[in-house]
């Protein structure tokens, strides 16, 4: 399988080749564009160990950060080498990780030549894979050499389940050099075991992202609102993570039909993907709002902002904390959803629409706690909204909820870090006999 797996690659180099360039040129991945080649900008390793770390972009980069703490907490002795491969979680990771991680580079393609330098640059006594992230030259590569492979956080959507299962040959494959998955739901493990991994290398551990929400709710809403410029008793929505178009219109409709009835309430909307700031800026006007960007925020003292658009990366966790009620985008559209816990985490009540499909387990017990709200119109949105505004007391119940379903299920990152810890320590007399070329 791997030698056609490779033949695949070689056949398609003309594509790929010609896309990694595109990609290059445009600037996307410009930046140290050679550590994509395997050339990681860090220095061979000396008298301590290492961990590879590897996330794909900033959702997988948040998730692993109660990790890393845990990982600095439990293995004190080890280097932490964290890898994205998007510019935004490269970002994150920067911004974020640093305390916890030694160092930060970009992930390799997974060409033999590009894998085997990295891994000869890093040399690893653990790849640690963040989610569904099987590369079949990296895995394999790592297992020759005698290093571990685990799974952290792992899932499989319901899409990326239907691909792999139409592809199980080449998963069977890879998970043959997976040493251990710890995965997020019963379901995500039954996925793992049902495309070829044992039973007996799979656990479930929960989702680090509930460990990971409660990073920022130690941020002061009366500051953000400052920060925002909002009026100090005004009923606030915020709206996160939107991913298009059609969704942002449905937002403007059901804040219209709120503002209506509630002439007060303010708005405050995060896109996804900051390169849509422009196009949701347009928009917002066309709908008849005057957004103020974050950017041009605050404002002088004695003027406010009734509709903020968050043209700023790395707040949205913290801006929540000023939320009466919270929106989460990306499942209004058959997209899959985006991030609940950091509303939840907030104690907000949090709509969203009914393509979960990507956090299928955090909507549900949402639903079942009765602290989120599946909503299919801009009419059930707003009524649902105007419902929670005029009722503060059951705001507060949820908010009492909300707090303990985030609670209730923390731990996971503690648990993937004693995973990684008692699997070093098993092979460990593995590592003190490991040859790197």
């Amino acid at each position: 399988m791997r030698l056609l797996y490779n033949l695949f690659l070689l056949l398609s180099s003309p594509l790929w080749l010609a896309y990694t360039l595109a990609r290059i040129l445009g600037g996307s991945w410009r930046e140290r564009w050679w550590e994509r080649f395997g050339f990681l900008s860090i220095p061979p390793p000396t008298h301590r160990r290492r961990l590879w770390v590897h996330c794909v972009s900033v959702g997988e980069t948040l998730a692993a950060l109660p990790v890393l703490k845990e990982l600095r907490k439990a293995l004190p002795d080890y280097e932490i080498v964290l890898t994205t491969t998007t510019p935004t979680g490269q970002r994150t990771a920067r911004d974020s990780a640093h305390s916890w991680v030694d160092y930060i580079a970009y992930f390799p393609l997974d060409l033999p030549f590009a894998v085997n330098r990295a891994l000869s640059r890093i040399q690893p006594d653990a790849l640690l894979l963040f989610e569904t992230e099987l590369w079949l030259n990296l895995v394999h590569a790592q297992h020759r050499r005698g290093g571990l492979v685990l799974i952290l956080n792992g899932r499989l959507s319901d899409r990326s389940f239907r691909r792999a299962h139409s592809l199980r040959a080449f998963y069977r494959t890879v998970l043959r050099f997976i040493d251990f998955a710890c995965v997020q739901s019963p379901t995500d493990a039954l996925r793992f075991i049902e495309l070829g991994l044992s039973p007996s290398r799979v656990e479930v551990v929960g989702n680090t992202k509930f460990d990971q929400a409660l990073e920022a709710t130690d941020a002061n809403p009366d500051e953000w609102r400052a920060r925002l410029s909002l009026p100090p008793d005004a009923p606030v929505i915020v709206v996160g993570s939107t991913r298009t178009p059609d969704e942002e219109r449905l937002i403007a409709e059901a804040y219209r039909e709120v503002r209506n009835a509630l002439p007060q309430t303010c708005l405050v909307l995060a896109p996804r993907h900051l390169e849509r700031v422009p196009e949701v800026e347009r928009l917002l006007q066309e709908q008849g709002l005057t957004p103020v960007r974050r950017t041009q925020l605050p404002l002088p003292i004695g003027q406010f902002a009734q509709v903020v658009l968050v043209d700023t990366f790395g707040e949205l966790a913290h801006i929540y904390s000023v939320a009466d009620v919270a929106v989460v985008g990306g499942a209004f559209a058959p997209l899959g959803g985006q991030n609940l816990f950091q509303p939840l985490a907030h104690g907000k009540p949090v709509f969203f629409g009914p393509h979960t499909h990507n956090f299928r387990d955090i909507a549900q017990l949402a639903k079942e706690a009765g602290v989120g709200f599946e909503v299919h119109t801009a009419g059930e949105l707003s009524e649902g909204i105007l419902r929670l505004l005029r009722g503060e007391k059951a705001r507060q119940d949820i908010e009492t909820r909300a707090r303990e379903l985030i609670a209730r299920h923390r731990g996971a990152a503690r648990r993937c870090a004693q995973y990684v810890k008692q699997w070093i320590e098993r092979t460990h007399h593995t590592f003190a006999k490991m040859k790197w070329v």
